[in-house]
């Protein structure tokens, strides 16, 4: 996904291992595109009918809470598709 999702995380235990996941979810029932002229996101239509949610597992998962608090945490790996047939997005 570009540009990428980047994100510091504070608060964790250091020694406790956790997961990092991301999950994109509709925020209504329309589609969407960007207009370049006027900068900004007009509705476009209604939304394709709902798809099953997939969240996406950071691949440093899992890692001590000490490691998530040290680095900036990307996610440049991440695929954005509304094709539901590609594992990969």
């Amino acid at each position: 996904m570009f540009p990428a999702m980047r994100v510091k995380i504070s608060g964790l235990d250091p020694h406790q291992q956790y997961y990092i996941a991301m999950d994109i979810v509709p925020v209504d029932n329309k589609r969407y595109r960007y207009v370049y002229h006027s900068s900004k996101w007009m509705v476009a239509g209604n939304a394709d009918s709902p798809v099953p949610p997939r969240v996406y597992i950071h691949p440093d998962s899992p890692a001590s809470g000490e490691t998530w608090m040290r680095q900036v945490i990307s996610f440049d790996k991440l695929k954005l598709t509304n094709n539901e047939l590609d594992d990969q997005g």
